[in-house]
């Protein structure tokens, strides 16, 4: 039978793989969908901002890609403050959209959870 601290460990390792498959999409979105993305993108301002501190290293992609994941996400609100084009969201390709909106709200999720478990386990004691 499984324990209160055993459930917390499942949930922590559950939260942790979550959290490493974030990071594999997105280095799959950074290296073989972002030319795709971009073009696709290419009348949003707020892509279009970001473009100049994007290099080839990983992190600055990820940077970019979470941009595009939340105005992706968030669309009202980004349409709304002019950093999406009208016609850009109407036209990006709806599997990639779909792809990018899971990952990013999966990383959401994980980040939420995570520091709900640090509260409980700070509370419950099982971590110092």
């Amino acid at each position: 039978m499984l324990d209160a601290e055993d459930v917390f460990f499942i949930f922590v390792i559950a939260n942790f793989t979550l959290v490493f498959l974030f990071i594999g999409t997105q280095l799959y979105f950074a290296y073989f969908r972002m030319n795709e993305i971009l073009s696709s993108l290419s009348h949003s301002r707020g892509v279009q901002l970001r473009l100049s501190f994007m290099g080839k290293d990983p992190f600055t992609r990820f940077l970019v890609l979470i941009c595009v994941g939340s105005m992706l996400t968030f669309y009202k609100r980004s349409l709304k403050g002019g950093d999406l084009d009208a016609e850009d969201h109407q036209n990006f390709p709806g599997s990639l959209r779909r792809m990018i909106k899971l990952s990013y709200m999966a990383a959401l999720f994980a980040g939420v959870l995570l520091f709900i478990l640090w509260g409980l386990g700070k509370y419950m004691g099982w971590l110092k």
